[in-house]
Parts: structure tokens; sequence; C-alpha cells
């Protein structure tokens, strides 16, 4: 695992590999956002795979591979938020997926 202080020289891609664990090679593939590890790096990216989720066919194969990448970049931002942040992000994380696409109140 990186030290907190190595994270902010590594790429997101990175910073999921050195996190243990195996992701399913299907997704792994899908989780291919760029830039250094950051909170809001890996919301915005959370956010790119929302929007493509909104565009998407619900039938079809790659718009649930994109709603799996979405909430697998959420779980890493609140992943990182409490292991490499202050811990104080969570309600920034549940802010600002509040006014993602798609993501409303239930009728």
């Amino acid at each position: 695992m990186l030290a907190n202080w190595d994270v902010r020289r590594v790429t997101i891609g990175e910073w999921i590999d050195s996190r243990g664990g195996s992701v399913p090679s299907a997704l792994r593939s899908r989780l291919r956002a760029q830039g250094e590890v950051s909170l809001t790096a890996l919301l915005d990216a959370a956010i790119v795979e929302l929007e493509a989720v909104e565009r998407g066919d619900p039938a079809d194969r790659a718009t649930a591979f994109s709603l799996l990448a979405a909430d697998a970049y959420v779980t890493y931002a609140c992943l990182w938020e409490v292991t490499e942040g202050t811990g104080d992000g969570i309600e920034d994380i549940l802010a600002q997926l509040a006014g993602a696409p798609g993501v409303g109140s239930p009728e």
C-alpha cells in the first residue's frame, strides 16, 4: 500500500491497483480515468460514467459496465477520503453526487 504522502504522486489507476485485492478484468478495463488520484478526480470519473449510463441503452451490457464503473469510482472516492484524506469530505461526496446525472428523489 502507498504511504499517505505518496498518494498525490500516483495516477488513479496506480492507486486502484495498489489497493490490493483483485478487480475483475472486465471491470478494471473500464476504470481508465487519467490524472493524479484525488477525491475530486475520482468523483469526476464517477460522474463521467454516470453520464454514459444516462445516455446509454438500459439493455446494453456497456451501460451496465458504466454503472458498475461509476459505483467503483464512488467507492474508491470514499475509501480515498477515509484512508488518504481528512475524512471530512464524505459530505462533499454526497453533495457532489446529488447533482449527478440521473440522480434525484425517488418518486
